[in-house]
């Protein structure tokens, strides 16, 4: 049954295609006719178009079922109801022709009923499986960062403790990046929410968070951006701004160029920082979540503090 279901078209129909499974139709259900004749010269006259108006409107839409009707019901009726090869119709004739069309045309509305359950669940199944190979791409890329996020907790920490420390505020950094795209498949993020989530569990007064323009990030985008603020802020709470109460940090964006998002960060008055040995998790964390190179992170590092200059792909700005 599954077989015979596969066979049956979906969503537009090639007119071509329909008229000549049509006219097929037709043609066997007036050669059957024909082959029965010289056994049953009277009756029968629409019996085996029904078949054939009904497996020409499932496999070649409306259009050919209405086709198969008009073709085959002019020529039986032509060739078989009395008074045969004739113009003329008779009243009885008239009662056959007339029960004919109505009982062709509830097979049509049937068999667009049919195409209308099929077009339905063809395009529920398109969208269960971009759904499934979503989610399977947002497994394997959480799994990845998951594992970055272990690697340099563990490699930079001193201790055990300090380790674990570390990685479970990471894992909450990235837990609180997936809390805004959890809400709804397809759902659109902006940068704003983005930087506003990442900088939370620090002090607020030492940010200024100009903003700029409502960037709309895409969700994996988003994602990392969330980790990379909230490194940058993590190491300015130990090492720059943040380690003072006269450190600011300011925070702004802009479209930079078509689909191109760029975010600043700008450290001040806070200590002297010295360029680290080894590279940021930052770093690695964008060349991780950033496929084929769309994403890039430029740090420097100032006599007053960490400027970053982050580029990213976004969907446009909203309004």
């Amino acid at each position: 049954m599954q077989r015979v279901i596969s066979y049956i078209p979906r969503g537009v129909r090639p007119f071509w295609r329909g008229q000549a499974i049509a006219l097929s139709a037709a043609i066997v259900a007036v050669v059957i006719r024909a082959a029965i004749d010289p056994f049953v010269h009277d009756g029968l006259y629409f019996t085996f178009l029904f078949p054939a108006v009904f497996m020409a409107g499932l496999f070649g839409g409306t259009l050919a079922g209405i086709t198969t009707a008009v073709v085959g019901g002019t020529v039986i009726a032509y060739a078989w109801v009395p008074p045969t090869f004739s113009l003329r119709v008779h009243s009885d004739g008239i009662i056959r022709l007339v029960a004919f069309c109505f009982s062709a045309g509830l097979t049509l509305v049937l068999t667009s009923f049919v195409h209308r359950v099929l077009d339905k669940l063809a395009a529920a199944e398109k969208q269960a499986a971009t759904l499934a190979g979503e989610m399977h791409h947002r497994l394997q890329n959480t799994l990845t960062l998951v594992q970055a996020i272990a690697h340099q907790a563990f490699r930079n920490a001193n201790t055990l403790q300090e380790a674990r420390a570390i990685l479970m505020e990471r894992l909450a950094a990235l837990a609180r990046a997936q809390n805004p795209m959890s809400e709804g498949f397809g759902q659109s993020v902006s940068v704003q929410s983005v930087v506003e989530e990442a900088i939370r569990p620090f002090e607020p007064g030492q940010f200024t968070v100009k903003g700029g323009p409502s960037l709309i990030l895409f969700r994996e985008e988003a994602v990392s951006l969330s980790l990379l603020v909230h490194e940058l802020a993590t190491n300015a709470a130990k090492h720059g701004a943040l380690s003072n109460s006269e450190g600011r940090i300011e925070i702004s964006w802009v479209e930079e160029a078509l689909s191109k998002g760029c975010l600043n960060w700008k450290e001040r008055f806070g200590p002297e920082v010295i360029e680290p040995s080894r590279s940021g998790f930052g770093s690695k964390l964008l060349a991780t979540a950033f496929p084929e190179g769309k994403g890039d992170v430029a740090v420097s590092f100032e006599q007053d503090g960490v400027r970053c200059k982050m580029t990213f792909p976004v969907l446009g700005a909203a309004g």
